[in-house]
């Protein structure tokens, strides 16, 4: 069988997937990864077909997507499609576990992974879909408009007087608010936008020009907002936070309570999560990645936010994280409403947090009050940074790449080069649903409440790890193989189409990566609603 680019990433998917079998004690079931070549012409030809903004928004759309697709098919300096690809596998894998454990029949279970459709996970807030839905294609594209400024730090960097660079990166307009004030620029934060990029690029650059890097990397956080200098990786490493974050295992898991196993009975055909209550305490992309894909195994997953799925300010980045997700609209000063959050609490098996630390403490739901209420919960905790130095920080994935090399292992730190699409919010979502799923089977054997813990530039050393990982192998991979095609109908579509969503029109999300025969792909996991009151699965 002749070497190819997707076949190297297959064989480094094996690697990877063995090495996360070690390290969560699971013992593998047959698995196959895909690597098909000819997948490339669909993907193409999806960057234009199956764009959801008119023009001219649609070409600045299409130019992001060409390359980001093209990448796909290249071969990887940073492993991140291999280890997205493993990471997943291991979640299929760790759900089939909770399948037998329930009582399914998963005997003659085996998973496949596509390559290409792994690779696209990392891609996924450019190339998702939505058709005849006109109110939130024009909130999307107003989100889109405000993120893509020159503040944003996966797309531009600087150089300050040192000469080191640095990157900034607030996608919320408050904190765009403060850091526009720390640096004294001239204009209103709102006024920073995607039409006004060239203008801001010179004025930003000026203005960095005359502080060190560090100097601005400490202004940015003292202020609330967020920016690094970028690192080599040996920066970072040396480092007190770079150490504090190598310490931390991959995945944390804490047993804090004891209590019987529980009963949920037997899955139903929603998947080996269905009739398990995950409350969503999220935002942006890594957090709703964690809980999507519990959705995507049956989980009922109830988001909570103040305002509908519509008019969300950061619509562009969030809407792909949706999936499967029903939203209950909840402002937490107001005492009513804070209350039904807290008995949403007290009924949860799962809660996902990814909020900054501290920032829900003043109404009562620090993770110490949200396990005084629920003990027995499962409370799965995502931040950016380690969970003892700058733990209270925050942070987003671009900043996570700059700070800990990868973006100069990928480029040079001359010219640091970000990793295709925003992997370092996807990966490490996808890292704490594993974590996730493994507190799950053991509550199901041993009972009890756990804390499970990862962060961004956890997952970021992760990548390393896997790069190192894969330039040194020698060993054979044992526990699966590698075919260049699959008879998979799912994968002759880049898109699965749902009907039914919040939005209106039709929704359209990247084709699952992994299939696992034992639980098939559900599209009902998909859909996702407004205004609930409460758990949507009987």
């Amino acid at each position: 069988m002749a070497d190819s680019v997707l076949r190297r990433k297959a064989r480094n998917a094996q690697l990877i997937y063995e090495d996360l079998l070690d390290r969560t004690e699971m013992d593998g079931i047959p698995v196959t990864f895909v690597a098909d070549e000819d997948r490339k012409p669909m993907l193409t030809k999806a960057c234009y077909s199956a764009n959801p903004f008119p023009f001219p928004l649609g070409l600045v759309l299409t130019k992001l997507r060409k390359p980001a697709v093209r990448k796909l098919f290249e071969d990887e300096i940073i492993p991140q499609t291999a280890a997205i690809a493993a990471v997943l596998t291991a979640c299929s894998t760790a759900a089939t576990e909770i399948g037998a454990l329930r009582g399914a029949d998963t005997a003659h279970a085996q998973i496949r992974c596509d390559m290409v459709f792994s690779g696209l996970q990392a891609i996924r807030l450019y190339m998702s879909d939505h058709k005849h839905c006109k109110a939130f294609t024009s909130s999307r594209i107003q989100s889109a408009l405000r993120v893509n400024n020159a503040l944003n730090g996966s797309m531009h960097k600087f150089r300050a007087k040192d000469g080191r660079d640095v990157s900034f990166h607030v996608y919320y307009q408050s904190q765009q608010e403060r850091l526009v004030k720390a640096l004294g620029l001239a204009k209103k934060s709102e006024e920073y936008k995607f039409f006004s990029l060239k203008k801001d690029m010179k004025e930003i650059a000026a203005k960095v020009a005359a502080m060190d890097a560090m100097e601005l990397e400490k202004l940015s956080f003292d202020c609330g907002a967020c920016g690094c200098m970028i690192r080599s990786r040996e920066e970072w490493e040396a480092s007190e936070v770079g150490r504090a974050v190598i310490a931390m295992p991959l995945i944390g898991t804490q047993k804090l309570a004891d209590s019987p196993a529980p009963d949920w009975g037997k899955p139903n055909g929603r998947g080996p999560l269905s009739g398990i209550r995950v409350l969503d305490l999220t935002h942006i992309i890594a957090g709703p990645a964690c809980s999507r894909i519990l959705a995507e195994y049956g989980a009922d997953v109830l988001l909570v936010r103040r305002g509908d799925f519509k008019h969300q300010e950061q619509a562009m980045l969030e809407f792909d994280g949706w999936a499967g997700k029903h939203s209950i609209q909840l402002d937490f000063n107001i005492p009513e409403q804070l209350e039904r959050a807290k008995q949403l609490i007290r009924e949860a098996d799962v809660v996902t947090y990814s909020y900054q630390n501290g920032c829900m403490d003043k109404f009562g739901l620090s993770e110490a009050d949200i396990r005084a209420l629920n003990p027995n919960v499962i409370y799965a905790n995502l931040n950016c940074f380690s969970d003892t130095v700058w733990k209270d920080r925050p942070g987003w994935a671009p900043c996570a790449e700059d700070i800990t090399g990868l973006s100069v292992r990928n480029g040079s730190l001359e010219a640091p080069k970000n990793l295709n699409g925003v992997p370092l919010d996807y990966f490490p979502g996808f890292i704490l649903a594993l974590g996730t799923l493994r507190a799950i089977a053991r509550r199901l054997k041993e009972g009890g409440g756990y804390k499970v813990t990862t962060s961004l530039t956890r997952g970021a050393q992760y990548l390393h790890e896997c790069a190192d990982l894969c330039e040194n192998a020698e060993a054979v991979p044992q526990e699966s193989s590698v075919a260049v095609r699959s008879k998979d109908k799912l994968w002759d579509s880049v898109y699965q189409y749902v009907r039914g969503c919040a939005t209106g029109g039709e929704c359209g999300f990247s084709s699952p990566p992994v299939i696992n025969t034992a639980f098939p792909a559900n599209e009902e996991n998909l859909v996702f609603t407004d205004g609930n009151s409460g758990w949507t699965q009987k």
